[in-house]
């Protein structure tokens, strides 16, 4: 037969051999493993030499799982012990990449399933769903750092709160998961905390508060969020004398909600122009012509509601006039709840409190740490 046919199937029959790539990277790693402990030595084996630095102390198997399969490597010793390789070493730091591969792509949306995939994919073995979930548990030390870091001044707040379906003693509920953002003298913003409660009450916003003020936050003057009695309640008890501004763009949706469809066009053109006022003054002269629109279509009842309700949404005006367009609304937060919404669509239903924390809070902590030194507001004017 040819020389040249000859290698093409020998060749050919090698490779469609399993294992013929692990027996030549088990070959090639025992053979770097042999040289290293040869140089660290002084000495091949058997060899009779002056300049020796130890000697021969049998050797040991070791296991090594890699992307072309698994295989075991002869690891020689010296009688003092002192002998460290690096090759398990290295294969170790690829290991922990990879890991943290597997939950970086958990956190960025991809769902387990096809996390799975992937990894049979790339590697050639196969990752069960909850292989996937325990692997992404590994970053749950650096969250738990980062959720528990000291605070320090921040003059304005910012919370919002989204709900998720979570599994709870059998039944899936929904809960509240609670992102505050702080605001410091340096204009710069942050995310300060998040929690999964199991309802916007006082006890839930309570602990939030107690949360924030054990880990130093102090110097607040202004906070932004919804409607919340709870809320209302536990910033006077932790931070007397902060100014609480209800989010506007809630406001007009509680408005809107009021009116027939028929009403709305006119009454968000003339709520806006009260919103649109310089000065608390400008903007109550302003809310006569919203009244008298409403008690022309006999809406008496919200009249009274407005009056009642729309300094809270008024707050901003105490502000100076260049923070007034981004600390109106909880509108920054927008960006935020877009990527929590992007991932626990995938999700659906989260098997409990800690994984909604674990996984929403590390897109939080992935976001804030985004924002970086960028300054948000222009805080000394």
């Amino acid at each position: 037969m040819d020389r040249t046919k000859l290698a093409a199937q020998w060749q050919e029959a090698l490779i469609n051999q399993d294992g013929y790539l692990a027996s030549i990277l088990q070959q090639a790693l025992q053979k770097a493993l042999e040289s290293q402990f040869a140089l660290f030595i002084g000495a091949e084996s058997y060899e009779r030499t002056d300049q020796r630095n130890g000697y021969r102390n049998g050797s040991y198997d070791r296991e090594l799982k890699t992307r072309v399969g698994s295989f075991s490597l002869n690891i020689c010793r010296d009688r003092d012990g002192l002998f460290q390789q690096t090759v398990f070493e290295r294969y170790q730091r690829s290991e922990k990449a990879l890991v943290l591969g597997i939950a970086e792509m958990y956190f960025d949306g991809v769902s387990t399933r096809k996390v799975a995939h992937i990894m049979e994919e790339l590697c050639g073995y196969s990752i069960s769903k909850s292989q996937v979930s325990e692997l992404a548990a590994t970053l749950d030390g650096s969250l738990k750092i980062w959720r528990e870091r000291r605070l320090e001044r921040y003059r304005y707040l910012i919370f919002d709160a989204r709900y998720e379906k979570v599994r709870d003693n059998g039944h899936i509920v929904s809960k509240a998961f609670i992102v505050a953002v702080g605001i410091n003298d340096e204009g710069i913003r942050e995310i300060l905390g998040c929690w999964v409660v199991d309802s916007e009450s006082y006890e839930a916003w309570d602990g939030c508060f107690k949360s924030l003020k054990e880990r130093g936050l102090h110097g607040v003057e202004y906070v932004v969020s919804d409607e919340n009695k709870g809320l209302r309640k536990a910033l006077m008890k932790y931070f007397q004398g902060a100014k609480l501004q209800r989010c506007q763009v809630h406001y007009m949706r509680n408005f809107i909600a009021k009116l027939s469809k028929s009403e709305q066009k006119e009454g968000i053109r003339l709520l806006q122009e009260v919103f649109a006022a310089h000065t608390k003054e400008e903007a109550l002269d302003r809310l006569d012509n919203v009244s008298d629109f409403l008690l022309s279509k006999k809406k008496a009842h919200v009249v009274d509601w407005l009056e009642e309700s729309i300094e809270e949404a008024l707050t901003v005006l105490d502000l100076p006039e260049a923070h007034r367009r981004k600390m109106k609304s909880t509108n920054m937060l927008e960006r935020v709840n877009q990527e929590l919404k992007r991932r626990s669509r995938v999700v659906r239903i989260f098997p409990n409190d800690f994984s909604c924390v674990r996984l929403l809070g590390a897109i939080c902590q992935e976001i804030s740490e985004g924002w970086g030194s960028r300054m948000y507001l222009r805080m000394n004017i």
